[in-house]
């Protein structure tokens, strides 16, 4: 089921409720992001507390 969403000034995008709900995610939780075949693809971190500290979690260039 496709749906829109907008890429803020500052590269944030909402998901829906309803996706994350029936994804079972949160605002708490941390993804993984691929692109692949022109895709963007987020993916449920599943990465411990230790290795959570030393994550890049935004890199520009």
């Amino acid at each position: 089921m496709p749906m829109m969403s907008s890429l803020t000034p500052k590269g944030q995008v909402t998901i829906p409720r309803s996706i994350m709900k029936s994804l079972g995610i949160s605002g708490e939780d941390d993804f993984v992001i691929e692109v692949e075949n022109d895709c963007l693809i987020l993916k449920k971190a599943t990465t411990g507390p230790e290795e959570k500290e030393n994550k890049t979690v935004y890199k520009a260039g």
